[in-house]
């Protein structure tokens, strides 16, 4: 038996195969676990660190903009604006945004709004409220911080009033700046009895948020009339280069005027571009189709300038109008459904009209105006062509405004005669030319072409096309 155990004994003290697989596993497991546990730690204090700094940066970045707008209002309170700048620090890029509010006596705020009749009381505080974001706070909140500037002089008088003018893009990106608010009394032929005065002094251009303000203004009625800088061309939504608006001031009040204004879209037009050089109406009719309505331009330019509408505009040859009634269910005067392709029905081999494309916009700069052709044998020495709209004929759905088109050319002859194309917007129409305007105008027939309906005395020409 002694040595049966001393042989046991033996073979325990000679065995050095080590760990098992699986006990390596658990140790390597749980050294894991430690290592990943230590791992996270250290990232999340890291973490913390960084949040803790960049917060603490950005804080001193907030006061900085507060003392920054401090110095600013000394000089130029009812001048300063909205702003927001990029500041590098230490590998990290803040955000540092301004915003201002004005306080009034009744105790509201607003940025840079009144009734054009006044009603809101004047100034008296401005409110800087200064937010701080920088990259990868994720849902940590902004260090935001808030202060109020008094005017180191009085802004108002209880017995004058304000003007705010407010200049905002129409394209929603915000307030435009550097434009000149020109604020006169409106004449008395136009309101009697008007006891408004030119202003003491003339207000600032616009600032970064659009506004500008007139301060200790006579009471009465004024007009409001904006310019861009260095002639530069701007337009409104109703394409005005030079928008006015009227505002009424009030004693211990402020009065507003509010306006979309936004440096123009410059449109390089090409008329009749489905005709080979076609001879163009002087007083041709344009119509420019958007969400803001139907803008009307007279001429041919080359370049046309339009307000940057998001929509873009749909562009038709003649006065557009397709509304057969007013939206008071009355009969429309000025209904134009010739102008419109699509109100025309479809023909018996298939053709249909199609809204005009393609629409220009500020990411189309190029217009291109389709119109109805026609050519015409006319005496050389012709120097007068006139298009008149006759009554509708061959599927012509009509248009209810009477046109005259004026057309000049040079003669090129004395005589004999000469085949002229003309570039007309669909509907019916009779042509005459004449050799002078003291010479008898006489009635030319049209040539049968592709869109030409040769009707007795008139010509239809039709816009519908193969699918």
């Amino acid at each position: 038996m002694i040595r049966i155990a001393h042989a046991a004994r033996r073979r325990l003290d000679s065995d050095d195969s080590g760990f098992t697989l699986v006990e390596v596993i658990v140790a390597i497991t749980v050294f894991g676990m430690i290592i990943t546990g230590a791992l996270v730690g250290i990232a999340s204090v890291m973490r913390v660190t960084s949040d803790n700094s960049a917060r603490a940066q950005a804080t001193n970045l907030a006061a900085s903009a507060i003392d920054a707008a401090r110095i600013e209002a000394q000089d130029n309170i009812t001048g300063m604006g909205g702003r927001s700048d990029p500041v590098p620090v230490d590998g990290r890029t803040y955000t540092v945004k301004r915003t201002l509010d004005w306080q009034y006596t009744d105790g509201t705020t607003n940025r840079c709004t009144a009734s054009a009749t006044g009603g809101t009381a004047q100034l008296l505080f401005l409110n800087v409220h200064i937010k701080v974001t920088w990259p990868g706070m994720g849902s940590a909140a902004p260090v935001v911080q808030e202060t109020v500037f008094s005017p180191s002089t009085k802004i108002n008088d209880p017995t004058l009033g304000t003007i705010l003018v407010q200049v905002q893009s129409i394209t929603g990106s915000g307030g435009i700046a550097g434009i000149a608010a020109a604020i006169v009394p409106a004449p008395t032929s136009v309101v009697p009895g008007n006891k408004a005065a030119p202003l003491a002094t003339t207000p600032d251009l616009t600032n970064s948020d659009g506004c500008t303000v007139a301060i200790k203004v006579t009471p009465g009625t004024y007009t409001v009339t904006l310019a861009g800088p260095g002639g530069a061309q701007y337009r409104d939504q109703d394409q005005a280069a030079a928008p006015t608006k009227t505002v009424v001031v009030r004693e211990g009040q402020s009065s507003g005027a509010a306006f979309n204004y936004d440096p123009a879209i410059a449109v390089a037009m090409t008329y009749g571009s489905n005709g080979s050089s076609p001879l163009l109406p002087t007083n041709l009719t344009t119509s420019f189709v958007s969400t803001y309505g139907t803008y009307k331009a007279t001429g041919t330019p080359s370049t046309q300038y339009l307000s940057p509408i998001p929509s873009g505009y749909v562009v038709y040859p003649g006065p557009y109008d397709s509304n057969v009634t007013k939206a008071d269910g009355s009969v429309n005067p000025n209904s134009c459904l010739s102008t419109d392709p699509t109100m025309w029905p479809s023909a018996a081999d298939g053709r249909t009209g199609k809204t005009p494309t393609p629409a220009v916009s500020k990411d189309q700069l190029a217009g291109t105006v389709t119109m109805g052709l026609v050519t015409l044998t006319i005496n050389k020495s012709d120097t007068i062509l006139t298009a008149r709209t006759a009554a509708a004929a061959g599927d012509d759905p009509g248009c209810k405004i009477g046109q005259t088109l004026a057309f000049s050319r040079t003669a090129t002859g004395s005589s004999g005669t000469v085949d002229v194309t003309v570039a007309l917007p669909y509907g019916t129409w009779t042509i005459t030319s004449q050799q002078s305007s003291l010479s008898i105008p006489v009635n030319r027939t049209a040539k049968g072409i592709i869109g030409v309906i040769l009707n007795a005395g008139s010509v239809t020409l039709d816009p519908r096309t193969a699918p």
